[in-house]
């Protein structure tokens, strides 16, 4: 009999929740190892632990947050595996308050069995795999306005509000001056602004494509360069790119970049698929050594 495919729950996220979440995880088929988290952090320790185990496969039961934490957690183990020796696989389950990267995959939310039966094949796809710093990513990043409200979006508003805990916290963060960010490329000139948005896909806050031109196996990131705006401009601007998509404009750049500093005076602070990194700037963005293996979505070889 195949082992069960571990999938990692917080059950106090969106608490009024998640006991019917629970009991629905509990009842997909083939039935999961459903392991539940009891303290920030530890999910990533469950997953880095189950990948030095050697299951080949780990799914996050959660949003973006989750799954960042849980991909941290096996890329550490990941990350010193000799050249062709297999990699932990990850998959996601979208049951959180942001599922920007299940999304992306085009995993078939919210039907949480459909998502399982993808999951649970045996297929994967691989894509790129990205660093904040010494952080993990595979969605998005950002630096400024983005950042500091993720910052200031405490776990009790995002339990009682859900996505709407991010515009209060908003409401709050856009009335500040923002900081002067400077983005560095080898060989070219600087660039300038007072948000930066990093897109390892084309999603970034919902089902509009931020950055049209991305795929996440290219080996490039998409960058938007908020230049010189207020809080309050670059909220309009932002509004307007995720209702209806990227378009030119004067105040913005749009440039792919295999790599690239960001740089901030007074320092910002920066953010890696929806969670608060643990530093801020100054931040280099960079390709990891080594692809992400995804289960559910595009196909590029199977977990046998």
């Amino acid at each position: 009999m195949p082992a069960r495919i571990p999938v990692i729950l917080n059950p106090a996220a969106r608490s009024t929740q998640a006991a019917a979440r629970e009991k629905a995880l509990r009842a997909l088929s083939p039935e999961p190892e459903l392991v539940l988290t009891e303290y920030p952090g530890q999910a990533t320790e469950i997953a880095e632990k189950l990948a030095r185990e050697g299951h080949p496969l780990i799914v996050a039961a959660g949003g973006d947050g989750t799954m960042n934490e849980i991909l941290q957690g096996i890329c550490r183990v990941n990350a010193g595996r000799a050249p062709g020796e297999p990699h932990t696989a990850l998959g996601v389950l979208p049951v959180g308050t942001m599922n920007v990267f299940s999304l992306e995959l085009g995993l078939p939310s919210p039907d949480i069995a459909a998502c399982w039966a993808q999951i649970s094949s045996g297929r994967l796809r691989e894509l790129d795999l990205w660093m904040a710093n010494e952080q993990y990513f595979v969605q998005l990043a950002g630096v400024g306005f983005d950042a500091e409200i993720i910052q200031e979006t405490s776990w009790e508003s995002k339990k009682r509000f859900g996505p709407l805990s991010y515009v209060m916290s908003a409401m709050q963060v856009l009335t500040r001056k923002p900081p002067v960010l400077t983005v560095t490329v080898e060989g070219r000139p600087a660039m300038h602004g007072s948000v930066v948005l990093v897109g390892g896909g084309k999603h970034y806050g919902g089902p509009v494509q931020v950055f049209p031109k991305a795929n996440n196996q290219d080996g490039l990131l998409d960058v938007l360069i908020f230049r010189g705006l207020g809080g309050w401009e670059f909220a309009q601007m932002l509004r307007g790119i995720l209702e209806g998509g990227y378009e030119p404009a004067e105040d913005l750049d749009y440039v792919q970049l295999r790599e690239f500093t960001v740089t901030a005076d007074p320092l910002a602070p920066v953010e890696v698929d929806g969670e608060l990194a643990g530093f801020g700037t100054p931040v280099v963005f960079k390709a990891a050594p080594f692809k992400m293996q995804v289960a559910g979505g595009g196909v590029v070889g199977s977990l046998d």
